[in-house]
């Protein structure tokens, strides 16, 4: 009874949005990044701020989002959301630990989460503006880890291939402290005779630790099978349990190899299971994609972590499925119309560097852009932050005289305040002098400390919500 029960309020459910389809009153607006960009937070201050729009005088504290400037918003409210198999975005949790005596930053995005708003405005062009005095839109937000997406190149790669890339000599696995024991575990196995299910997943496992040193250790973003690293309700399955080989394993023996043959099937189920599953459920049925880049974190890191980044961020955009929907693609087939990037953390440098910070991102993600741009879908690129960390002061210094700094509570000091000079972004891609002469420091602030009643800072995000909303509620 519970089972029909739950089917029979899918398709309501079901009918419901088909019907704000055809009215083009629903959104499905997508948020992704790679680790460290602040989707969780981010996403709790894009709904913070909507549901208290109305009472925040003037213009809800976002002038730049047409609808509150025009006076036409009404309020915003939480629905229960549509997927009742997709778990729901935290915004209470997230709230409650940004709103503490000690403010700290919410827990990082580890699966995919939802979450659905009611946004209620006045009509002033088309059809409704005629009939109606209140329109709705139903926005669902999307929270997804970037990590999950960078497995979707592997629909178009077999094992072999997605092996010889990952192990290429240039490859930053290949680097790692921990990839000669990695490859030690492999040599031990007798590739002549069938692996057992224990000792695949012991060599996984050590796979997973490299993957870690790769990413939480070194700063790289690469990192496939993205689920071996946030393996949600498949922790411990022999879905998991499969690695990159190295190219002798296929020149000497090849698919003749019980071993080879059984990683290969390990890896098209993982592709077949989890990865296409992925794209046709629930990346495939966006409508609107923000991506958030730490370039400023990536900068921090070195050059090679930088190209990293840039290199995993072009690949995402090789997944998106683009192009502006008409009626019946919208109904039916769905694709992204418009997409933005936006460099977030903004906060940590001072007004005249956002701009090459915004710079730098666009020759960063050129190649892609071109792309999106030619399948029709609109492309923009903000230099945003969600919740504004610090204060911008000028102070002096014996060799340079007067220069602009930012002030703000530590995240590694236990809140203590520090105030710096954070150095200059590079407008464009840098070049060899800037990596030898690097003379920045970017450095992570906690969330600020605030009376309950007072709202988070921010910094354009009403110009974002413009991009990606703003038109639907004209």
């Amino acid at each position: 009874m519970a089972d029909l029960k739950q089917r029979w309020h899918q398709l309501e459910q079901k009918a419901k949005d088909i019907g704000y389809r055809t009215t083009d009153r629903h959104l499905r607006l997508a948020v992704t990044g790679l680790s460290g960009a602040g989707k969780t937070a981010f996403i709790t201050a894009i709904v913070e701020k909507l549901l208290t729009a109305e009472q925040l005088p003037p213009y809800g504290g976002l002038p730049l989002f047409t609808v509150c400037r025009e006076g036409r918003f009404i309020g915003a409210r939480r629905e229960r959301q549509p997927d009742l198999n997709i778990a729901s975005f935290s915004y209470d949790t997230a709230m409650g630990a940004l709103r503490q005596r000690l403010p700290h930053w919410p827990q990082s995005t580890t699966n995919i989460s939802e979450l659905r708003l009611a946004i209620d405005y006045r009509p002033q062009t088309g059809v409704l503006a005629n009939f109606m005095d209140k329109a709705t839109l139903h926005l669902d937000i999307v929270d997804y880890p970037g990590e999950w997406l960078l497995d979707l190149p592997m629909l178009d790669l077999d094992y072999q291939q997605w092996s010889t890339q990952l192990l290429a000599a240039n490859s930053p696995l290949v680097n790692t402290p921990s990839y000669p024991d990695f490859i030690a575990k492999i040599t031990a196995l007798d590739p002549t005779t069938e692996p057992s299910d224990e000792a695949l997943a012991t060599i996984s496992d050590s796979y997973r630790v490299l993957l870690e040193q790769l990413v939480h250790q070194q700063g790289f973003y690469l990192a496939q099978p993205g689920r071996l690293l946030l393996p949600g309700d498949l922790q411990g399955t022999p879905l998991l349990a499969f690695f990159p080989l190295p190219n002798e394993f296929f020149s000497e023996l090849g698919e003749a190899s019980p071993l080879t043959r059984q990683l290969h099937q390990r890896y098209d189920a993982y592709v077949k299971q989890v990865v296409k599953p992925f794209y046709q459920h629930y990346f495939g049925e966006f409508d609107r994609q923000l991506v958030l880049v730490d370039v400023l974190g990536a900068l921090n890191r070195g050059r090679p972590q930088f190209e990293d980044m840039a290199n995993a961020l072009n690949a995402l955009n090789q997944s998106f499925r683009f192009g502006k929907g008409g009626f019946w693609q919208r109904l039916f087939s769905p694709k992204i119309d418009r997409l933005l990037f936006a460099v977030s953390k903004v906060d940590q440098i001072t007004r005249e560097q956002q701009g090459n910070a915004l710079s730098l991102l666009k020759a960063l993600l050129n190649p892609g852009w071109q792309r999106a741009d030619q399948q029709g879908c609109a492309v923009e690129a903000m230099a945003v932050s969600a919740i504004k960390t610090t204060r911008y002061g000028m102070a002096k210094d014996r060799g340079l005289g007067e220069v602009a700094v930012v002030s703000g509570r530590g995240l590694d000091n236990g809140g203590e305040t520090i105030t710096l000079f954070p150095g200059e972004v590079p407008q464009a891609l840098p070049n060899d002098d800037f990596w030898q002469q690097q003379g920045f420091e970017f450095v992570n602030f906690a969330p600020p400390r605030l009376p309950a009643d007072q709202p988070f800072e921010h910094i354009r995000l009403d110009h974002l919500l413009e991009y990606l909303i703003g038109d639907k509620l004209s």
